[in-house]
C-alpha cells in the first residue's frame, strides 16, 4: 500500500499532508475531474439545450475547453424553415469571433487565451475583432454583463449570445449559445435569448 501511495504522489494524485501523518488528494485529481465532466456534459447539458431551443426556436450549440481548443459538442437545428447554420461538431477554429467561444476565454487567464488563440485571429467578416488588446477589451465586457454577444462577427447576418458553464470549484468548462438570424434579432428576441440562455447556464452550473 506505502508503494502505492508513494507512486500517487510522485503522479500527482495523492499528497502528504505537512507536519502529520496523513495523505490527501493532489491536484491532479481535478484533471480527472475536468475529463469526466466534459464527458458528462453533453448528456448533463441535454434538456437545457431542448428547454432553450424550444422557448427560442433558435440553434443551440453547446462547447466546452479541451485542451488548448474550444470545441463544439453538441448542436440543436433551429425550428424555422430560415435558421442559422455555424458549423458542425468539433473543434472551434473561431472563438475569438463567435459568442460561445468569448464567453469561455472571457474567465482564461490571459497567457491561456494567447495560447488557445496561437494560429491567430481570423478575419471573418468586416466586424470581426483581429487585434489582441482590443479582444481583451471586450472579453472584460463579457465578464462585466455576464454574457457574451456576437453581432455579425463570425457570419454575415447573423445574431449570437452565449454565457459560460461553471464546475464545482467556480472553473469555466464550457458554454452554451444561441443563434439567430439578423431578421429576427428585435431588442425583445436578443432579451429572449440571452435570458434563456444565462438562466440555463446558471441552472446546469448548479447543478454540476
Amino acid at each position: 500500500c506505502h508503494h502505492l501511495l508513494a507512486t500517487l504522489i510522485q503522479r500527482g494524485f495523492a499528497t502528504k499532508v505537512p507536519g502529520r501523518r496523513l495523505y490527501a488528494l493532489g491536484g491532479r485529481i481535478l484533471h480527472l475531474g475536468h475529463a469526466c465532466l466534459q464527458v458528462d456534459l453533453p448528456r448533463r447539458a441535454q434538456p437545457y439545450l431542448e428547454a432553450i431551443n424550444r422557448v427560442t426556436c433558435e440553434t443551440v450549440h453547446l462547447a466546452a475547453l479541451q485542451g488548448d481548443a474550444v470545441a463544439i459538442l453538441a448542436v440543436r437545428e433551429g425550428r424555422h424553415a430560415v435558421r442559422v447554420d455555424t458549423g458542425t461538431i468539433g473543434r472551434m477554429e473561431s472563438p475569438h469571433a463567435t459568442s460561445v467561444g468569448k464567453a469561455i476565454l472571457a474567465w482564461l487567464p490571459e497567457d491561456e487565451i494567447r495560447r488557445i488563440l496561437t494560429g491567430g485571429m481570423k478575419r471573418f467578416t468586416d466586424r470581426t475583432i483581429t487585434d489582441f488588446p482590443a479582444l481583451i477589451e471586450s472579453l472584460r465586457i463579457v465578464r462585466r454583463n455576464g454574457y457574451a454577444i456576437d453581432r455579425e462577427e463570425y457570419l454575415p447576418g447573423v445574431i449570437c449570445v452565449g454565457a459560460a458553464i461553471r464546475d464545482q470549484a467556480g472553473t469555466v468548462i464550457g458554454a452554451i449559445s444561441a443563434s439567430t438570424p439578423a431578421m429576427r434579432a428585435t431588442e425583445e428576441h436578443i432579451a429572449l435569448m440571452r435570458n434563456e440562455i444565462v438562466g440555463a447556464t446558471r441552472a446546469l452550473s448548479a447543478e454540476i
